[in-house]
């Protein structure tokens, strides 16, 4: 006798395959994710070897790997500030093995400049963890004929667009720092956007810009050589690495007060079982010696976050940049 009686109707016959069929598809969902991971892992990052980004991406893909007992390999994507590897990770299956290593360029503060609405932050990626922090340098080329950061902006305010400052591109944090700097005091100069860190700090070094700030760790050997200058670091304190670099309250302005971030995010769709995990170990490398005297050595500072804590953060950047670059008439234009 059939299961349904004898009203048994092949509708009825269908409604339980389907839920069935279901069933069977969460299982094998649940599965998939509790095995999680069977493969290798793609760590997208936004900008091109040599950066500070790459530093970081790189170092945290090490540690990862050990932690998940899978290969976690660094895949640079540059372009368009940082957006497509950001829209590749978004846009990619939501099964854990395509995760994007981020940074506020290309979270907080891109989407006051792209014109693509097909894609949204805030909607289409999942914030997973923070990684680490890193701190910021104002530097010049050392041929100029100046020695503090007073020198330099009286420098600059009496030859207004003469001096060119380098950025990893257009909507990056680096060149909204540096044109919320110099709106602060008052001088003019003229961006020249590159595809990514290592490309500008090239420019940097080779004398086609005179000026950038960079992360601290990119261009630590660098300054030690003389072959930069750092006038200021951003941060409200002085850096280990830098004791003698004031800040830039010490050189009589405003610190900016920025947080710089590291940071891991999915695809918003994947399953909360596989973002709980990667939460799980990126949050366990904070305590992990290896991992955070690595992450200092090269002038970056450890810090973990968990999803809810760095989403809450996310929202009041988002906010606050958006706030800072309408007050400052800051334009730029993404793809």
């Amino acid at each position: 006798m059939s299961i349904l009686g004898k009203s048994a109707t092949k509708d009825g016959w269908m409604a339980i395959a389907a839920r069935a069929g279901g069933i069977c598809l969460g299982l094998l969902a649940f599965s998939a994710a509790a095995q999680y991971p069977v493969k290798p892992v793609k760590l997208m990052s936004p900008f091109p070897p040599g950066g500070g980004t790459d530093i970081v991406a790189r170092q945290t893909a090490q540690s990862l790997s050990v932690r998940l007992g899978q290969s976690v390999v660094v895949e640079s994507q540059a372009g368009a500030g940082g957006l497509i590897a950001t829209q590749t990770v978004a846009r990619a299956a939501p099964d854990g093995y395509s995760i994007l290593f981020g940074v506020p360029s290309t979270i907080t503060i891109a989407e006051n400049f792209t014109r693509n609405t097909d894609y949204n932050p805030a909607r289409d990626l999942a914030p997973i963890a923070t990684v680490a922090s890193y701190f910021t340098l104002f530097l010049v080329n050392p041929k100029l004929n100046a020695n503090t950061l007073g020198e330099f902006i009286a420098l600059a305010k009496a030859n207004p667009k003469k001096f060119f400052y380098g950025t990893p591109g257009n909507g990056h944090a680096f060149h909204m720092l540096t044109e919320l700097f110099s709106r602060q005091v008052g001088m003019e100069m003229v961006v020249v956007p590159y595809k990514g860190s290592g490309p500008s700090l090239a420019g940097m070094l080779a004398g086609d810009v005179q000026v950038m700030v960079a992360a601290s760790g990119a261009v630590r050997s660098h300054v030690q050589a003389g072959r930069m200058r750092a006038l200021a670091t951003l941060q409200a304190t002085r850096l280990d690495s830098f004791p003698d670099v004031p800040t830039l309250a010490e050189a009589g302005l405003a610190n900016l007060n920025i947080v710089n971030w590291f940071a891991v995010f999915t695809p918003i769709k994947t399953p909360r079982e596989i973002q709980g995990r990667l939460e799980q170990e990126l949050l366990g490398m904070q305590k992990d010696a290896a991992f955070t005297e690595k992450v200092k050595a090269l002038d970056f500072g450890p810090v973990g976050l968990g999803a809810k804590e760095f989403g809450a953060l996310l929202e009041g950047e988002r906010k606050r940049w958006r706030d800072i670059i309408q007050a400052a008439g800051i334009k730029a234009e993404l793809e």
